[in-house]
């Protein structure tokens, strides 16, 4: 499976196994290879004396097995480890259990591997130690799979997940469930698997991890391209196009050399092409080939770099299926022949099978069908390699198959040796005939004529019998259609129902969230020269704004909360509420901040005893928050993570926020406030990162903050109503469709 060898890394990982070596030439040569931690390992086994006490040799055996990298040399340890546990050396023994399982695991020896795992995991939830539980019910999970037991798998993913969230692991619940969207789209749930995925996403988004982000949406790219390949619907293939940019568009923002994650990037590169030559092949429209061709050589490129051979053949025949595409057929010819370098003997018959199919249509293609034939009979020779002792039925569609092929050759290729030999016999008859007597020659002729007449009758038996078992089997076929129809109609009713009752949840939740919003002439009884441009992403949004006036100073607040759509509505609910209540107790804009982030650190229950908390991304928010008093012609400023911009003589003045944000994070110190003279006339920008941060539609590029900035100040000196309507079209342009859209948006504007 494309995940298997992904997913394998990360549970190693979380659960502190040791990285094996992965390729049997590494475990061939494990006298040659130096462990990067042999220094350690020589530490550890110089610590163990004839007459050390057990519990140090169990603990030093188990510390080796945790960071040794050769597989055989894990299960020494581990099992050397709990030969000197005590029964009561819980931890110890539930860790050895786990490596050992592991290591079966990475060996292929899954049936040997699953009562180790199902041991640790039973003491690992004996002492609610729940991460390591959660990993070691993972690791079970991937061992059924082996089996190929679908409700094993699942069961304990399942549990995986639910242990997961007792501990807040969200990395491990995101793998979990994208692990078992591939599962379910390769059983063919292809609903289940889209559900799964998108699910894996939204905690992906939340924890702001790219690289997963990035993985699983060039996975919902690859269930789209299924349901593409089932219904044969251009909306299919054209959300999968979108899903895999939007994955390399993620991709190309990570600086990471791990070769796993590029040649995921690349994989997407690969899978567009094939995505476009498709939509060329559906539509015939050439901007889909071109695309495809472009695509292609990006990946095919960097799959020869790395002399991935599988991929370069996958990738090459893409190219094929161009040159096709432009019946460029003896091009697409030599380009299979430059493709057999990298397919020998030695490779699998299913790829040999594969390779001699492409040319068979390729020579079909150029009426070569003597070569076509000789390809197909390589390629029949290589699927029944291959399928060695498969079932009777699937060698007998085979053997039809290969019937019908001979005869559709010998239509073709054969017609005139044929018709030849048919003069022959005829010039051979006729000379016989000829010299037989007229008797004779009626004779025969009665006597063909009854022969015809039986053989007639005798065929026509057998196909009205053949019609007769089709009209049984179409009768058949029939019922199960319309059963599945019912079947089909009910649960895309209840599906219906269900989107309409959460649609309209959400509707109610946007009423409540503009409920608390500073109305607009609310904001126009405080500035009276203003504008705002508010742009949610989904239905509720991440983003709010926050304007009061108490005296002579005036408040105005933007705020960005983590995360979009039910998760950053929530935030923003939260931090309205709040602030409804602290602006009345505070006026500066550091006292509002720090207030602040005391609520909602004590709302979420945050603490900065959390164990690794540089590590995780918490839920929070980015602020500018700013009071102007036009009297004293004053401004204070505070901020976030967000800035203020000051537009003033035709310059741009940055006032730069505190780095860091309105909740839980590594540094906490309190907020500082700044205050400037204003002038009259001088314009104030604050603003969430949703505009500067979109992707352009036909780019692969971010509008970024020095455009924004630029804009501003192209912009500043014409009415706000104006302001607002260009910086609209300016996004709109940008953005391209609204479901491109990447993040809430809010800017405000104010003009002293």
């Amino acid at each position: 499976m494309r995940l298997k060898f992904l997913l394998g890394l990360l549970v190693a990982v979380l659960l502190a196994l040791p990285q094996f070596a992965y390729s049997q030439e590494e475990d061939d040569e494990s006298e040659e290879y130096a462990d990067p931690n042999q220094p350690i390992i020589d530490s550890l086994l110089n610590a163990i004396k004839p007459d050390s006490p057990d519990s140090v040799k169990a603990i030093n055996y188990n510390k080796i097995a945790c960071i040794i990298s050769n597989i055989d040399s894990c299960l020494k340890y581990a099992f050397l480890s709990l030969n000197y546990c005590k029964e009561d050396d819980i931890y110890i023994v539930a860790q050895n259990n786990g490596y050992i399982g592991w290591a079966y695991y990475m060996k292929e020896e899954s049936r040997k591997a699953m009562p180790y795992l199902k041991k640790g995991a039973y003491l690992f939830q004996s002492i609610n130690d729940y991460s390591n539980l959660s990993n070691c019910y993972r690791a079970i999970a991937q061992a059924f799979e082996d089996f190929n037991q679908y409700d094993s798998i699942k069961h304990y993913f399942n549990l995986a997940i639910e242990t997961a969230i007792k501990c807040k692991d969200s990395l491990t619940i995101s793998e979990s469930y994208l692990y078992m969207g591939e599962i379910c789209c390769h059983q063919g749930y292809l609903t289940d698997a889209e559900q799964y995925t998108r699910k894996a996403i939204e905690i992906d988004s939340l924890m702001n991890d790219s690289l997963n982000y990035a993985y699983s949406y060039s996975y919902l790219g690859d269930i789209y391209i299924s349901k593409f390949e089932e219904s044969s619907v251009i909306e299919d293939a054209l959300k999968a196009k979108n899903y895999h940019k939007t994955a390399i568009k993620i991709f190309e923002t990570i600086d990471t050399d791990k070769e796993i994650f590029v040649s995921a990037k690349y994989l997407s590169y690969s899978i567009l092409s094939s995505i476009y030559i498709n939509l060329a092949y559906k539509t015939n429209n050439d901007n889909y080939a071109d695309s495809c061709a472009y695509y292609q050589k990006i990946g095919f490129d960097y799959f020869k770099q790395q002399h991935s051979t599988h991929n370069i053949v996958m990738t090459g025949y893409t190219y094929v299926s161009y040159l096709k595409y432009l019946k460029k057929y003896k091009e697409a010819l030599q380009y299979l022949f430059s493709l057999k370098q990298y397919i020998h003997e030695e490779t699998s018959k299913l790829s040999l099978k594969d390779y001699n199919s492409q040319l068979k249509e390729v020579y079909l293609l150029l009426g070569d069908y003597r070569s076509a034939y000789e390809c197909f009979e390589k390629e029949t020779e290589y699927k029944e390699a291959h399928l060695n002792d498969s079932s009777m039925t699937a060698l007998a569609e085979m053997k039809t198959e290969q019937a019908m092929m001979i005869e559709r050759m010998d239509r073709e290729k054969a017609e005139a040796i044929h018709i030849a030999e048919k003069q022959k016999m005829r010039i051979i008859i006729f000379s016989l005939v000829a010299g037989l007597a007229l008797i004779s020659l009626l004779v025969f002729y009665i006597f063909r004529v009854l022969k015809l007449r039986k053989t007639a009758n005798a065929v026509l038996a057998e196909k009205n019998q053949l019609l007769a078992e089709q009209n049984n089997k179409l009768a058949e076929q029939k019922e199960e259609i319309e059963s599945q129809r019912d079947e089909i109609m009910a649960q895309r009713d209840h599906i219906e129902a269900q989107s309409k009752e959460i649609q309209a949840s959400i509707n109610y939740a946007r009423r409540i969230q503009r409920a608390l919003l500073t109305p607009d002439e609310a904001i126009g009884s405080v500035f009276s020269d203003y504008f705002l441009l508010y742009k949610p992403r989904s239905v509720v949004s991440g983003d709010f704004y926050w304007v009061g006036q108490f005296g002579d100073n005036k408040v105005c607040i933007v705020a960005d909360c983590t995360g979009h759509g039910v998760p950053g509505g929530f935030m923003s609910v939260l931090g309205m509420t709040n602030l409804n209540y602290i602006v009345s107790q505070e006026l500066t804009p550091d006292a509002i901040l720090n207030k602040l982030r005391e609520a909602i650190v004590s709302n979420l229950r945050q603490s900065n005893d959390d164990e690794n908390l540089s590590a995780h991304v918490l839920d929070g928010m980015d602020v500018a928050a700013y009071v102007v008093n036009e009297k004293r012609m004053t401004l204070t400023f505070a901020g976030a993570n967000n800035p203020l911009i000051l537009i003033r003589d035709n310059k741009v003045q940055i006032i730069k926020p505190d780095k860091m944000p309105v909740g839980i994070s590594v540094v906490m110190k309190p907020f500082q406030s700044v205050t400037i003279e204003l002038h009259k006339g001088d314009c104030l920008y604050t603003y969430s990162d949703g505009f500067q941060d979109q992707f352009g539609y036909d780019s692969d590029r971010k509008f970024q903050k020095s455009r924004l900035r630029d804009l501003l100040l192209e912009i500043h000196q014409r009415p706000m109503d104006e302001q607002r309507e260009l910086l609209n079209l300016v996004f709109k342009e940008w953005r391209g469709p609204a479901e491109n859209q990447t993040d809430d948006v809010v800017i405000m504007g104010v003009r002293i």
